[in-house]
């Protein structure tokens, strides 16, 4: 069975504050892509995943989300798992939880259990932060650790530029940093209203990363690339997640195309994609 798994984007990401146990609370506005891993998903003698092009850790989600399944379920069959990977690593755009949240719904239709959406949600958390999200894969409000999730009422869809150096940057770095640094708050409220709005003027004001000045200072390449984004005249260059992807905003097609034809020269992933857009 070939199936795809979609990408996100960080709309808005507020880290609120350092919780007991360690993790990170967020509050965040996320949104599907149109840039998707291709995985083929099939019954073999064993389980066994295989990655165009890329060394598998031990630790990957696909085996991980395998793993779980096996636990909780009686699952009958074992999977050949062949991934043509689209989604760039490193970049804030949750590639390896979108193909984790893909295994999870292929496997449980394989083998015909009917699992509600609930359960799935919280098998999904204990993968990683962004599948749960990556399940429900349409513009939603996502707070805790990932975990909480209000899906919004809007069916927009616009265009990005999408900018990812070869470089990525570490999350748990990031956060380390951010714990040491004045902190910066965007207003998670206002980019829900502008995405339910569908008002990109107030969407290109709200929006904002609390890591993006950690990102920055660990990799101040990235300024750099903003730097260039706004001067190909994007009105608006912003990270997704805690990067290294940066995201272009213009209404203009013509400025978002010439823009690409621009840094698809000095970048190795340069792409315009769809934001909201489904499968």
């Amino acid at each position: 069975m070939k199936v795809y798994a979609p990408a996100k984007v960080n709309l808005g990401l507020d880290v609120v504050r350092t919780m007991e146990n360690g993790y990170h609370e967020l509050d965040m506005i996320m949104a599907p892509i149109s840039l998707y891993d291709e995985l083929d998903i099939e019954y073999a003698d064993q389980d066994k995943i295989e990655i165009e092009n890329m060394e598998l850790s031990e630790d990957n989600t696909i085996s991980k989300t395998l793993g779980l399944l096996r636990d909780c379920y009686d699952i009958k069959h074992y999977y050949l798992i062949r991934v043509k990977k689209n989604i760039p690593s490193q970049a804030g755009l949750a590639g390896g939880s979108a193909d984790a949240a893909a295994v999870l719904k292929t496997v449980l239709e394989l083998e015909g259990k009917e699992v509600e959406m609930e359960e799935k949600l919280n098998l999904a958390k204990q993968i990683g932060a962004d599948v749960p999200f990556c399940l429900v894969n349409q513009f939603s409000r996502v707070k805790g650790i990932g975990e909480k999730i209000e899906i919004l009422d809007t069916n927009w869809k616009f265009n990005i530029l999408l900018v990812k150096p070869d470089f990525g940057v570490s999350t748990p770095e990031a956060f380390r940093l951010w714990e040491n640094q004045e902190k910066f708050h965007p207003d998670i409220d206002y980019v829900q209203m502008a995405c339910e709005n569908q008002i990109l003027d107030l969407l290109v004001q709200a929006m904002g990363n609390a890591l993006e000045p950690v990102a920055f200072e660990l990799r101040p390449e990235l300024a750099k690339i903003k730097e260039e984004m706004l001067d190909l005249g994007m009105v608006r260059v912003m990270m997704s997640g805690s990067g290294s992807s940066m995201m272009g905003f213009c209404i203009d097609e013509d400025v978002l195309q010439k823009a690409k034809s621009v840094l698809e020269k000095r970048y190795g992933f340069v792409e315009i994609v769809s934001v909201g857009a489904k499968l």
